[in-house]
């Protein structure tokens, strides 16, 4: 059973004036800190949609309150128009939720194909007793899921290591697997959690096929990750968040000129980069400066 972009894709019930997913007015504190301050965007059916800040902006923890993680303090959450604040994360992935993850540490045993075939877990025929039975039926659906789960490995280049176990595969390959995971649910929103976190140049380009193959299917995304060139390439619009604080939504281009937007960014480095960068150009002044004096005077004796 192959996986059609009519299944990975938005579902024929949903309508292009229903935004595939909605945060208004998103709150989230723990004890006196603010995690999230006020935050609200909408992301349109079959679009890719970005947000990015520097460390600690409050990106994984947005991802969090909308798969059902944490709980908002105030504000809500709907998927095609579906309230789905506070909903346990178990049903909000019954629902048509699927992200990634940045840490896979708990499923480093598995092989990648059994891994691949747990994102179609809830939307499986079998039950706890059906499990226990070798019922005929349940020996057709798992070939059925396997063969789904091994065509989306070929879709992303991985079938070679579908046998292997996470843990033996280096961290890029490993991300690209999890996209495979959280595609393999067909789902209706899908949230990329840092999928280039951790990886080489080389990886990247690879994880960004796979990006351009969730895009082809049509599948709405929210995509965070910190390198803020790669979000550019693949997202329509971008959030910038700063301390758990909205700055702006718009396109990556208008965004990466605004001067706020520039001064979160260079505000988390600037003690440390901006600095060394500073102290390179004047190191490079002097010995230009002294190349010349000493010049001149070779040129006079």
């Amino acid at each position: 059973m192959t996986v059609s972009t009519a299944e990975a894709s938005t579902p024929e019930t949903s309508t292009p004036e229903v935004p595939a997913l909605v945060v208004s007015n998103a709150i989230l504190k723990f004890g006196g800190i603010t995690a999230l301050d006020d935050v609200s965007f909408h992301v349109e059916p079959g679009e890719t949609f970005g947000i990015i800040g520097p460390n600690g902006a409050g990106k994984t923890a947005l991802l969090n309150c909308i798969s059902g993680v944490y709980r908002l303090t105030s504000g809500s959450t709907q998927l095609y128009g579906d309230s789905i604040s506070g909903v346990p994360p178990h049903r909000i992935a019954a629902l048509g939720l699927s992200r990634t993850f940045q840490n896979m540490e708990h499923f480093k045993q598995f092989r990648v194909i059994d891994y691949v075939m747990l994102g179609r877990m809830h939307q499986s025929r079998s039950s706890v007793v059906a499990s226990l039975v070798a019922w005929p039926w349940m020996e057709r659906v798992e070939r059925q899921e396997r063969a789904r789960a091994m065509d989306l490995l070929e879709r992303l280049h991985l079938e070679h290591v579908a046998r292997r176990e996470l843990s033996d595969l280096p961290y890029g390959v490993q991300k690209r697997v999890d996209i495979a995971r959280a595609l393999s649910s067909s789902p209706k929103v899908l949230l990329l959690d840092e999928p280039t976190s951790g990886t080489i140049t080389s990886e990247r380009a690879d994880v960004s096929e796979a990006i351009q193959l969730v895009t082809d299917y049509g599948v709405p995304t929210v995509l965070v990750d910190h390198d803020v060139d790669f979000v550019s390439r693949h997202c329509s619009r971008v959030l910038v968040l700063s301390y758990g604080k909205p700055i702006g939504i718009g396109t990556p281009e208008a965004m990466l000129r605004r001067p706020d937007v520039i001064e979160t960014f260079l505000g988390s480095v600037t003690e440390d980069v901006v600095e060394e960068i500073e102290a390179e150009i004047e190191a490079e002044i002097e010995a230009g400066t002294e190349a010349g004096t000493e010049a001149g005077t070779e040129a006079g004796s």
